[in-house]
């Protein structure tokens, strides 16, 4: 999220001092009520959960399982939540439940990660399970490069770490097209990783996180004097310069990572090692950034015109009325690194994390949100965590910005919803030119309280996710409701909101597509569907965004499943021909695997599992690069 430099810009002006690092970085943590959405509400068409076919423990039959309701959470009635007394026996199976996902999360949250580990896979070899032969064979004739970037272990030293807050760590799957895949691994070392993996101690508190308890005056002044900046590059990996182009000075394709309100760094596709600051690395980028720029970690590419979008961020303090503002940049690149356009904004103070492109504008959620003055100076104080010193301002309605991409002085046009959301991913953003319209859909929650993301109880130094996603955290009562998807269409004559609804199917996050800036009717997502709470993650699903025709996989409950990814056919004869994979972190076994399905007959289940012999700590977002290999 852009809050690191808010919280940096409150504190200067109050004069409080020292160095202040961001809030929130995302993801896939976008949390929604359930009930209480307004907008048209289309009849639900039946959700169908596919039959997996473990590596573990072979056929599942999930047609009792949550993943097959579109709602996914039990008690609901008239969209509101029934508060019905549990039977002993069902508070013994949700007390179980809860401890399953405490110790799955845990498991692979603090899993030990290491530096620059690669290795040849056979995808036809004893580690792979195959259910689809015919498919599998396609499969295998798939080349280019999977990268995915993501959390390196939650545990520095004998401190843990909020999971936003790790550092970094990437990995690349390189398919040959002739049945091999390259398993490469490796840690984002940032000045910060590098300082800390080599004493085995947190030493920046960061927002989220604490270098000593909080309980006693000795902990809070080593809090106090702890730098709160956490720059560790684990959230995106995207290439460029596209390597099937040759630039005018010759910049070799690079992996580039980065965090929300952090600095991009460069990684050597091949090694994921670190080349160093994006800056540094293209030297020409000093002219267009001043020193110290902060950015989303979300970036995008407009494939047609050839161009990779970034998106600069500053928090401004004390701003309008004291109430600060939010300004942006965008700017555009071509394969040389040279800046095509550059569209600057500012509005309110706002909350976002991601952000999409269409072929004529930049589409910006806006997330209204507040500065808890009061909580500054006890924060600076080491009395408390950063997620107290910001809050959602829920009586304000949300509204979408969109920045024509061409034309500096066209005006920016601010789209008001109905009610409040806080949108945190975007599926597919695009225009429809021959009817005037603009349809976002997107990852909504209806309400939120900072705190306690994915579970992580500072005060008690543990995990504990599903009291987060259900009944909030008894230590400070941090409370996320899970995500859900809305679609809005904006007419772009009016600028105004045309229809709402939120889309019949089960809680999703973390959308996956075929391309930006395209008309898409498919997308796949992560499933946060469970019978209480929602995270972590452990279904993947496609959706049909047309009919919302939904089909569902649940890999169980002791797996947590990372950001699916779509990897087009060589040569697709439709939107969806091609294969969907995703990480699968496997807790008992401490394993994790590569599960493939075919999208066009996704229903039936996943085609092979590919196991990679070791775990990682969860995968957040990736990228693929077709006929690529490093």
């Amino acid at each position: 999220m852009a809050l690191r430099a808010a919280l940096r810009a409150a504190l200067a002006a109050a004069a409080l001092g020292g160095s202040v690092c961001a809030f929130l970085l995302s993801t896939a943590l976008a949390a929604v009520a359930l009930g209480g959405s307004a907008g048209a509400f289309q009849p639900s068409p039946s959700s169908r959960a596919c039959r997996p076919r473990s590596l573990r423990e072979g056929p599942v039959d999930l047609q009792t399982s949550p993943a097959a309701s579109t709602d996914g959470v039990a008690g609901l009635a008239d969209g509101g939540v029934v508060d019905i007394p549990p039977t002993p026996t069902e508070a013994a199976a949700r007390r179980a439940r809860s401890q399953k996902a405490r110790e799955t999360w845990s498991t692979i949250a603090l899993h030990p990660t290491s530096r620059n580990q690669g290795k040849e896979i056979p995808l036809d070899g004893e580690s792979t399970v195959v259910h689809n032969q015919r498919l599998f064979d396609e499969f295998c004739k798939v080349k280019g490069t999977y990268f995915m970037n993501g959390l390196a272990s939650c545990q520095i030293g004998d401190r843990l770490v909020h999971p936003f807050e790790a550092h970094g760590h990437c990995k690349s799957l390189v398919f040959d097209g002739s049945g091999k895949m390259y398993f490469t691994t490796n840690i984002v070392e940032t000045p910060l990783a590098k300082k800390e993996r080599g004493r085995n101690k947190l030493l920046n508190r960061g927002v989220m996180s604490t270098v000593s308890d909080m309980d006693s005056l000795w902990g809070n002044i080593r809090n106090a004097l702890s730098s709160s900046e956490r720059d560790t590059a684990n959230l995106t990996a995207d290439l460029w310069p596209p390597p099937s182009t040759k630039n005018l000075e010759g910049i070799e394709p690079m992996l580039i990572t980065c965090t929300d309100n952090g600095e991009p760094y460069a990684l050597d596709p091949k090694t994921l090692e670190m080349k160093g600051r994006l800056v540094d690395v293209v030297p020409k980028l000093k002219a267009v950034f001043p020193e110290g720029s902060k950015f989303l970690a979300h970036t995008r590419y407009d494939e047609e015109r050839g161009r990779f979008v970034m998106c600069r961020y500053k928090m401004v303090i004390p701003g309008d009325e004291g109430k600060g503002n939010t300004e942006m940049e965008f700017v555009e690149f071509d394969d040389n690194f040279d800046v095509v356009s550059k569209r600057e904004f500012t509005t309110r103070f706002i909350v976002f994390h991601d952000w999409q492109l269409t072929d004529n504008y930049y589409v910006v959620p806006k997330n209204p949100a507040y500065l808890r003055w009061d909580n500054i100076l006890q924060f600076v104080l080491g009395l408390k965590l950063g997620t107290d010193v910001f809050a959602m301002e829920e009586e304000t309605n949300g509204e979408f910005i969109l920045i024509p991409r061409h034309d500096a002085n066209e005006e920016v046009h601010e789209v008001q919803s109905d009610a409040f959301f806080n949108c945190f991913h975007f599926g597919p953003v695009f225009e429809r030119k021959e009817a005037n319209e603009l349809v976002v859909n997107g990852c909504v929650f209806d309400s939120y309280t900072f705190g306690g993301e994915m579970g992580f109880d500072g005060e008690n130094q543990q995990f504990s996710p599903i009291e987060w996603g259900s009944v909030g955290l008894a230590s400070n009562g941090a409370q996320s409701p899970p995500p859900r998807l809305d679609k809005f269409v904006i007419d772009t004559n009016t600028f105004q909101i045309k229809s709402k609804e939120r889309v019949p199917v089960i809680p999703i996050d973390m959308p996956s597509f075929n391309g930006d800036t395209k008309p898409c009717r498919y997308s796949y997502f992560l499933g946060a569907s469970r019978p209480e709470g929602w995270f972590p993650f452990r279904q993947i699903v496609k959706l049909d965004l047309d009919t919302y025709e939904s089909f569902v996989y649940d890999a169980g409950e002791d797996q947590v499943v990372s950001e699916p990814m779509f990897i087009p056919r060589s040569n697709p004869t439709s939107e969806d021909d091609g294969f969907v994979v995703s990480l699968v972190h496997d807790a008992p076994s401490k394993n994790a695997r590569l599960m493939v399905w075919d999208s066009q007959t996704f229903q039936e289940g996943p085609i092979a599992e590919c196991s990679l012999s070791e775990l990682f700590p969860w995968a957040v977002h990736g990228s693929f690069v077709p006929n690529y290999n490093p």
